[in-house]
């Protein structure tokens, strides 16, 4: 898996290498369960575009937030993109904003 450099130095995966995830379809236990029956794929990378997501309208942001926890504490990198600014206040007011990067 290739790796760039984000502007703070830190080393993040290439987007090709990342899995687009849909929170709006697949439920993060469900996506864990699935990942510890393919052991090939258990530390993989996940995209969540956050930008066309109806849960975190409709369910609030503390469904997101618990769902993003899940696929962490599988062991999956989960990245971001297009992340509103209110989930982006409450992730650094959670202080989950360097377990969630932007890409």
């Amino acid at each position: 898996m290739s790796a760039t450099l984000n502007s703070v130095g830190t080393s993040r995966p290439a987007i090709s290498a990342l899995t687009p995830i849909d929170l709006d379809t697949v439920d993060a236990i469900q996506a864990i369960r699935t990942l510890a029956q393919q052991p090939e794929h258990a530390r993989s990378n996940f995209l969540v575009d956050c930008s066309q997501l109806k849960c975190l309208r409709s369910l609030g942001v503390s469904y997101v937030v618990s769902q993003l926890l899940l696929l962490h504490q599988s062991g999956s990198g989960v990245w971001l993109c297009n992340v509103s600014p209110v989930l982006k206040r409450c992730l650094k007011l959670l202080r989950l904003d360097s377990l969630f990067r932007s890409v």
